[in-house]
């Protein structure tokens, strides 16, 4: 079966920081993910596949805020078309036409925003998303501020935040990392006399 992700741009995955990119990107991997269980996989694993897909569903659905760079309004639309495609009419394809739609009326004429404005804009914190949205390696990696390799090597050391893994990638949820933020803050360096 095609899936959203089967057409998206490939420009979509360029900005990690985008809440509207994480979140297309999230629905489009756990899309495909879900599509490519075997038949014979087990109902424990479908229903765990058929519920990740759910709340990335759910998070695009609900989506409420304009895209807030050209490139994400470009893999909304996009992303509305193959769902228009696959399912006909569907809340993801509403919420994802009107995020673009919003993007446009307020960038006005300009179709792109200089650089370092849309820089500027497209970083967002770990509290302005769904807690229960699933970030990857290299998303969970930019926000903790450490490399991919320094998270794998947590990940092979039992150290760091808790993943998951669904369709062999590893997924970060924005609840856990946030939790984990939390537990690490600091007063200084020094242990308390």
């Amino acid at each position: 079966m095609v899936g959203p992700s089967d057409t998206m741009p490939s420009e979509s995955k360029a900005n990690p920081a985008d809440p509207m990119l994480i979140a297309i990107n999230s629905y489009c991997d756990r899309f495909s993910a879900h599509n490519a269980l075997p038949q014979d996989a087990d109902d424990e694993t479908v229903e765990a596949s058929g519920e990740l897909l759910n709340i990335a569903n759910d998070v695009l659905a609900h989506w409420r805020s304009p895209a807030t760079s050209h490139e994400a309004a470009l893999a909304a639309i996009t992303l509305a078309e193959r769902e228009k495609a696959i399912f006909g009419e569907s809340p993801v394809a509403a919420a994802m036409e009107a995020a673009a739609i919003s993007y446009w009326k307020n960038a006005g004429n300009s179709q792109s925003v200089p650089k370092a404005a849309s820089d500027a804009q497209a970083h967002t914190a770990l509290n302005d998303l769904s807690p229960n949205m699933c970030l990857t390696g290299p998303e969970a990696a930019a926000y903790l501020r450490v490399t991919e390799v320094t998270l794998a090597r947590w990940r092979s050391t039992k150290r760091g935040p808790e993943y998951t893994k669904s369709g062999g990638r590893v997924l970060y949820r924005v609840s856990v990392l946030l939790d984990y933020l939390k537990k690490n803050e600091r007063k200084g360096t020094r242990p308390d006399k």
